[in-house]
């Protein structure tokens, strides 16, 4: 063998072997890439129809339930829907005969037991990403769904590079290997095994794990990553954990939350506070019952109009019948508007048709009279928000004052909002 032969065949052999550890790190790096993006579809996915289902608020079982699964069980990637209700019966599938049976996947189990999102990694064949979300019905836990996505092609992008590999790529890629793998270990393998216990601990609810960052590189990345994913987890948890128990919206932590988050940025924003005129007269004529279902309705309302009138408002409940809202200056009259039209059109279907026909229900005042007190209504008050409120709690002040003037000086539905200049100083 001529040298020429000898140091072409070692080039060859390098060259190969280069270009196979850099399309086995291709395949690895696009291989974990998938994963990542996959259960992130996954868990949007889920999420959405979730967030279907329990707006649609129809029973899990329904045919509406079904038909929503069954169009999702056909989306591209998707191998299986499932839904549960709380005692753990699949009462719609993407499989129609799945439907009946009892089906006790731990994290389905989890998911409508507790509320958790869980998605993992399903050791079957073939391979798929499970992804379990728990159902809510007007608030209230009702049930879980589990989607699958198929995750045969992870396996794939391996597997065709071992397949079109020859005798000399295999031993030049050994060679390498070899040679890289005490590095790769300090380097790559311990930092993502660490980084993959910690998605478990995540996964199981343990928000308080402590995420090192190392570096700049692709590692590092993936740290930073897990570490934002961490954090908007522990966002997420503390305010399910912080919904009003009747109408499932944010309660009074996440609302703080909201109104300081809007006061750092520094941009100009309106706080609509909302109420029920009457509601007190109310609940003692129908009972707390239907006073719970008035309640439910003005949250609707009150939903419906900031969503009707474009994306990014916050509705919160304070408790009782206090609503507040946070919204965009140029949003905020045109949202109490159609809030008020909405409430005032379908107040009365709350009411007997004899108090409907006179306008108002008969009452008695402290001393016995008799009185007439008219149906409920809604008053908003709207604040802008500046430069001059330090913290949530002057926010409030401004708007108990504003309230105080509406009420006193007009009845029935209204909405009145502060005209002062949000750089002026309060007096």
């Amino acid at each position: 063998m001529t040298l020429r032969t000898k140091v072409a065949l070692i080039l060859i052999g390098t060259i190969f072997g280069l270009l196979a550890v850099a399309a086995l790190g291709r395949a690895i790096d696009q291989q974990r890439t998938f994963m990542a993006e996959r259960t992130r579809d996954g868990i949007l996915l889920a999420q959405t129809l979730a967030d279907l289902i329990g707006r649609s608020k129809q029973p899990l079982g329904s045919p509406h339930v079904q038909g929503l699964v069954e169009e999702y069980g056909r989306a591209a990637g998707v191998s299986g829907v499932r839904v549960v209700d709380r005692s753990f019966t699949i009462v719609a599938a993407s499989q129609r005969q799945q439907i009946g049976r009892s089906y006790r996947d731990p994290n389905i189990v989890e998911a409508a037991r507790y509320g958790v999102l869980t998605p993992e990694v399903k050791r079957s064949k073939p391979l798929a990403l499970g992804v379990a979300v728990p159902i809510r019905l007007e608030g209230k836990l009702a049930g879980a769904l589990e989607l699958r996505l198929d995750m045969r092609s992870v396996r794939a992008d391996l597997t065709t590079f071992v397949r079109q590999g020859a005798l000399p790529a295999a031993l030049a890629a050994a060679v390498t290997t070899l040679l890289l793998m005490w590095s790769l270990t300090l380097v790559v393998v311990r930092p993502v095994t660490q980084y993959a216990r910690l998605t478990q601990e995540l996964a199981r609810g343990e928000f308080g794990v402590e995420i090192p960052v190392r570096g700049s590189d692709e590692i590092g990345q993936l740290g930073r990553a897990l570490l934002r994913t961490r954090d908007s987890l522990r966002e997420l948890s503390a305010l399910w954990k912080d919904q009003n128990p009747l109408t499932g919206l944010p309660g009074n932590r996440a609302i703080d939350r909201e109104l300081r988050r809007r006061l750092d940025v520094g941009t100009g924003f309106v706080v609509l506070y909302a109420d029920l005129d009457n509601f007190k007269s109310f609940n003692d004529r129908y009972g707390f019952d239907r006073g719970d279902e008035v309640l439910r309705y003005a949250a609707g309302v009150l939903q419906s109009a900031a969503s009707a009138i474009g994306e990014g408002d916050f509705v919160g409940h304070i408790g009782g019948d206090d609503f507040v809202l946070a919204v965009r200056s140029d949003r905020a009259e045109p949202i109490a508007r159609e809030a008020i039209r909405l409430f005032d059109r379908d107040i009365g279907k709350f009411y007997s048709e004899d108090d409907r026909r006179r306008g108002a229900i008969e009452a008695t005042d402290r001393q016995g009279h008799p009185l007439q007190v008219p149906l409920a209504g809604l008053t908003i008050v709207g604040v802008l928000v500046a430069a001059r409120f330090a913290a949530p709690a002057k926010i409030g002040e401004a708007a108990a004052e504003l309230k105080a003037y509406a009420k006193h000086n007009s009845s029935g539905s209204k909405f009145l909002m502060e005209r002062r200049s949000p750089h002026r100083p309060a007096s």
